[in-house]
C-alpha cells in the first residue's frame, strides 16, 4: 500500500472512531402514533355524518427526541414532532413539517430551558390531569374548559421560551411567546403558566394563560384549576375555569366551566366518564352541558382499541367513535 492510500485509510479510521464517540454521547429516539377511527356525528344545526377520521385518542404523529450529555449534570435536549392524518396522509397543524413540537434546549439542576414551538403549559394541565378523556375521543373537554383559547386560538405556542423546574412535590412550568411585531412588544404576546403539586393519591393543578391580540390592546385570558384523587378502584377528576376575551377579531367571551370525571380500571382497559357544564355570562347566554362515556382496551402495550360517546345538550349534538391506536 502506498503512502497516500495508507494516509487515507488512517484518516478514515480516525474520523469513524470520532463519529462513533460522538454518537455514544447522544441518545436519539424515533417514535410515533398511528390513530384512526370510524365516527358518527349529528346535531340540530348540521347533517348526520359518518366518516373515517384521524382524530380519536391521541393524534397521529412521527417524532424525534434526544439528549446529549454535556457534562457537569447538563444535557442538551430537543424534540421535533410531525402531525399527520392517516386517513388521507396529509400534514396536520396547517401543513407544518413539525407542527406539534419543534424545540431545543438545555436541562440541568437549574431546570429545563427550551426555545421553539410546543404545547402551552396551561393546556397540558387539561390533557394530563383534569380531563379523563385527555381532550380526545368524543368526550373531549377542550370545547368547554379553556375554549376561549384552546378552541378559538391554539393549544401551542411558537417563537417561545419555556422554563420548567421542580421543587419537591411542586412542578412549575412557565412560558413566554414573543409577538415579534416591530415597534409593538405587546402585540401577539403570550404568557402561559402551570403549577402541579402531587402528594400520595392527590394531584392538584393551577394554570393561567394570557394571549394579546394583534394590536396589543385586547386579550384572551384563562385561569384554570383542578386535579385528581386516586381511590384505587377509581380516579376522580375535577376542573374549573374562568374565561374572558376582548381580543380584536374574536367573539367576546365571559364564561366559566366545571368538569367532573372518573377513570375506572375495568377488564384490561379503562372506563372513562365526564360531565362538563359551561355557564355563559354574555348576552348570548350560550350555556351548555356535555355528558360523555368511553372505554379503552389494551390489546398490548402498544396497541389499544377505543370507543366513546358524547352528547352536548345545546343543538342536541351527538358524537360517537370506534377506533384503534398503535404506538411505536
Amino acid at each position: 500500500m502506498n503512502k497516500s492510500l495508507l494516509k487515507q485509510a488512517v484518516t478514515g479510521a480516525v474520523l469513524a472512531m470520532a463519529a462513533g464517540a460522538a454518537c455514544a454521547q447522544s441518545n436519539v429516539t424515533v417514535y410515533g402514533i398511528v390513530n384512526i377511527g370510524a365516527t358518527y356525528t349529528k346535531s340540530d344545526v348540521a347533517p348526520t355524518r359518518w366518516g373515517i377520521d384521524p382524530g380519536g385518542w391521541w393524534a397521529s404523529r412521527l417524532g424525534f427526541r434526544g439528549t446529549e450529555d454535556l457534562g457537569n449534570g447538563v444535557s442538551a435536549v430537543f424534540q421535533l414532532e410531525n402531525g399527520f392524518s392517516p386517513d388521507t396522509g396529509t400534514l396536520g397543524q396547517g401543513g407544518r413539517l413539525f407542527g406539534r413540537h419543534s424545540w431545543v434546549g438545555l436541562r440541568g439542576d437549574f431546570g429545563t430551558v427550551r426555545m421553539g414551538r410546543a404545547w402551552t403549559p396551561t393546556y397540558c394541565l387539561l390533557t394530563d390531569v383534569i380531563d379523563p378523556f385527555e381532550d380526545a375521543l368524543s368526550g373531549a373537554a377542550g370545547a368547554f374548559l379553556g375554549r376561549n383559547i384552546f378552541s378559538a386560538i391554539d393549544i401551542r405556542m411558537q417563537n417561545a421560551l419555556f422554563y420548567t423546574q421542580s421543587f419537591g412535590g411542586l412542578k412549575a412550568d412557565l412560558a413566554y411567546s414573543l409577538g415579534e411585531t416591530a415597534g409593538n412588544a405587546s402585540a401577539n404576546r403570550q404568557i402561559s403558566t402551570a403549577f402541579t403539586y402531587g402528594t400520595g393519591p392527590l394531584k392538584a393543578v393551577l394554570g393561567y394563560q394570557d394571549i394579546n391580540d394583534a394590536n396589543g390592546t385586547g386579550s384572551s385570558k384563562l385561569t384554570m384549576a383542578g386535579g385528581t384523587y386516586d381511590l384505587g378502584v377509581a380516579k376522580v377528576h375535577f376542573g374549573i375555569d374562568r374565561q374572558k376575551t376582548n381580543a380584536a377579531g374574536l367573539a367576546r367571551v365571559d364564561a366559566n366551566d366545571v368538569l367532573l370525571g372518573l377513570t375506572v380500571p375495568a377488564g384490561g382497559g379503562r372506563v372513562l366518564m365526564s360531565f362538563n357544564r359551561l355557564n355563559d355570562h354574555t348576552s348570548v347566554n350560550a350555556d351548555m352541558k356535555q355528558f360523555a362515556i368511553g372505554y379503552t382496551y389494551n390489546l398490548s402495550k402498544r396497541t389499544t382499541l377505543f370507543t366513546s360517546y358524547g352528547h352536548i345538550d345545546r343543538n342536541d349534538a351527538d358524537r360517537m367513535d370506534l377506533g384503534i391506536r398503535h404506538m411505536f
